[in-house]
């Protein structure tokens, strides 16, 4: 049976390759001492497209989150509003890794007359033109991430898909094609950066390609006049994969021309995905663990904070890479990493979660509450907090500052109670049903 996790990966891929989108690509500082932050660089190549660049990306910035506390607004009385939830999405991109002030400005303009619509269900349906989900999306990379979850809840529920799928890239040749195409941005002459949707598709097509049981259901998805080279497509995602890791610091990252050079940059997200999917089996650990260890006071998603400060999300993608490069690691490294474990729950469990079992939303990284649960809980997951078994790197007891803060069965309770709707609530309520056993409420309705 296909992984049930697999739609809410997916999915958070997605937000993941998001959440960066005002936090420019930058070298690992503390590894690479003296190079230029790439942040600044790539204003800079924003700026050399566009020389009012910085002016217009604050002013639709401000209007964009105005817009976002009017959807959560509207969310917070009851109203899901998926369209604008997905044209906001989209915006967030455009303002994000784009110059496009025309296409920003529709989706804004889009976005105002959504939230009049109170009933915005047919955004969630399956389009019967195409079979993708994402209605109101037009960047097809995230039909592509809401098709990809959409179809992981379904196979995970037992049901199939009302229609048919027709998808956009059949063979090897085409996916290596597209991704080659997205490796190398050149802002300067086209007003974009590739990195947000280069992450998205590697999050998409890392899992699909690699997953035998999903191919098969896949298959059965497929319109009857369409074809799927699946070994074609896994041969060549790997090749995609094993070219584009950086020898020098191991880790996966968008690339950029400037001044006429390549510059190549760390992403701890989409390190993070491809690690994880090929459960660790990739090549030059010995760099990926020290590129990790360096970056820990850097911007995410080339380091582990946001704003300056760490978040679960940021702190669960370190974690498991942390877990699928234990082996690899020396006994010097061990102890490093121990020791950021220990602050990483100390840091979450102290800021992040209550005492009533409700994790705090911080709307500046987050793109809803549910989030919140689910990188909280799914940090805690795979340091096995709730499970002293699953502890790949301690065999001692927490220390009792830590012992009994995070309640499963209570952290649970919330989550039931808020009945969210999506791929973040469903995760972190699969990872609390596995690792709370029986709660008190449950006990008492068993005969």
């Amino acid at each position: 049976m296909v992984d049930t996790l697999f739609s809410h990966r997916i999915a958070a891929g997605l937000r993941l390759a998001l959440a960066g989108l005002v936090v420019f690509g930058g070298s690992p500082s503390a590894a690479f001492a003296g190079q230029t932050d790439m942040r600044d660089v790539i204003v800079r190549e924003f700026e050399a497209f566009d020389p009012n660049y910085r002016e217009r990306r604050q002013q639709y910035t401000e209007r964009l989150e105005a817009l976002a506390a009017g959807i959560a607004a509207e969310q917070a009385a009851g109203n899901t509003l998926q369209c604008s939830e997905q044209l906001y999405l989209e915006a967030k991109w455009l303002l994000g890794y784009t110059a496009n002030w025309k296409a920003l400005e529709d989706k804004l303009d889009r976005i105002e007359r959504s939230l009049k619509d109170k009933d915005q269900k047919f955004a969630s349906e399956q389009s019967a033109v195409d079979g993708f989900w994402g209605l109101c999306y037009e960047q097809w990379f995230m039909r592509l991430g809401a098709t990809a979850a959409a179809i992981g809840l379904l196979t995970s529920q037992g049901e199939p898909p009302h229609y048919r799928l027709r998808p956009r890239l059949r063979t090897g040749r085409e996916l290596i094609n597209y991704l080659q195409s997205l490796l190398i941005s050149d802002i300067e002459n086209t007003g974009v950066d590739n990195r947000g949707e280069l992450s998205s598709v590697m999050t998409s097509y890392s899992t699909a390609a690699y997953k035998r049981d999903l191919q098969e259901i896949l298959t059965g998805y497929v319109a009857l006049d369409e074809s799927i080279a699946w070994d074609e497509l896994r041969e060549a995602a790997w090749f995609f994969i094993h070219g584009a890791q950086d020898t020098e610091t191991g880790y996966w990252g968008a690339w950029y021309v400037i001044d006429g050079k390549i510059r190549k940059t760390a992403d701890l997200s989409m390190t993070f995905h491809v690690v994880r999917y090929s459960k660790g089996d990739v090549e030059h650990w010995p760099q990926i663990i020290k590129t990790t260890l360096a970056i820990k006071d850097d911007p995410y998603p080339f380091g582990w904070r946001s704003g300056g400060k760490f978040t679960n999300h940021n702190l669960y993608d370190v974690a498991s890479i942390f877990k699928f490069g234990w082996p690899h690691m020396s006994e010097e490294e061990r102890g490093m990493a121990r020791e950021e474990i220990r602050q990483m729950l100390r840091w979450s469990l102290e800021n992040t979660l209550n005492a009533d079992g409700s994790y705090r939303h911080d709307p500046g990284y987050g793109d809803s509450y549910a989030d919140e649960y689910y990188f909280g809980v799914s940090l805690l997951d795979v340091l096995g907090y709730w499970k002293p078994a699953e502890r790949f790197w301690t065999d001692d007891p927490l220390e009792p500052a830590l012992t009994g803060r995070a309640d499963c069965c209570l952290i649970k309770q919330r989550v039931s109670e808020y009945r969210f709707e999506g791929w973040a609530g469903a995760g972190a309520l699969e990872k609390l049903e596995r690792n709370c056993g029986v709660c008190p409420a449950q006990a008492a309705t068993q005969p």
